[in-house]
């Protein structure tokens, strides 16, 4: 396979850090046109110059991503700068650290708009934008939507409709060759996840087949795969990049057995 995103127009949600950079940098590394927004200038302008230093011209934009003004105009300059729009990865998202019954009325309102009104809004814009030659909307779901855990269930449950949403808009935009799919990340080292694993990371490995933590690039792999011509058939669908986390419940004894 031979994965040429040359003349395409990428745009990334949340793509100023983690694995929203490692993403846009995949595309730029294989030719896309890319164009990242998030909420902090600070980080925006470390991707760009991160970008840049490699060669790769980029277009950031600090955006509400929850904001249908805002999200339009940035597609709106998008295009000006590129001349058109090919794929949209959702993946901006919060995830607040609250048990559902103690999570602030304000939080829960951010926390659906930011995770789940993106969706939505970028799908009205594929709809106006990528029309005329079809497209690709990827989502961010994640682990949380297969098994949840106490402390982020607002989260988790964001998440679940975010691949319910996958699901129905595949449908809804097969008729303009828009194709809608989804990632779902398990543990994956970026600076969120780092505290956790720094606390608890030998007993987060122990329910992980692989046995260790994947790489922001690992899941840039999987987005690109599904953005390419190498996935026209697939709509409505997820790649799980996990390293088989839970995928039997004693991933550990095949590792033990090693050992003796």
């Amino acid at each position: 396979m031979k994965f040429d995103f040359s003349g395409k127009t990428i745009v990334v949600t949340g793509g100023s850090a983690g694995i929203g950079l490692a993403i846009a940098e995949q595309f730029a590394g294989l030719g896309g046109q890319i164009a990242i927004c998030g909420r902090s200038e600070e980080k925006l302008k470390l991707a760009k110059d991160h970008l840049a230093g490699q060669g790769y011209n980029v277009f950031t934009k600090s955006v509400n991503v929850a904001n249908g003004e805002e999200m339009f105009a940035f597609a709106d300059d998008v295009e000006k700068e590129f001349g058109r729009l090919d794929v949209w990865v959702n993946n901006a998202a919060i995830c607040p650290y609250h048990k559902i019954i103690d999570t602030p009325e304000d939080v829960w309102d951010d926390t659906l708009n930011i995770n789940l009104k993106s969706i939505y809004l970028s799908a009205r814009i594929a709809r106006h934008k990528m029309s005329q030659r079809g497209g690709s909307i990827i989502n961010a779901a994640s682990f949380a939507t297969i098994m949840p855990s106490v402390g982020s269930g607002l989260y988790a449950a964001t998440k679940s409709a975010v691949t319910s949403m996958t699901k129905s808009l595949a449908a809804e935009l097969a008729p303009l060759f828009i194709r809608v799919n989804g990632y779902i990340p398990g543990v994956i080292k970026t600076d969120m996840t780092a505290p956790a694993i720094a606390k608890n990371g030998d007993f987060m490995r122990e329910v992980i087949a692989m046995n260790d933590f994947g790489e922001p690039g690992d899941v840039a792999n999987a987005v690109v795969f599904l953005a390419s011509k190498y996935a026209s058939y697939i709509t409505g669908s997820f790649i799980e990049v996990s390293g088989g986390k839970f995928c039997v419940q004693n991933p550990t004894l095949t590792w033990d057995e090693l050992e003796d």
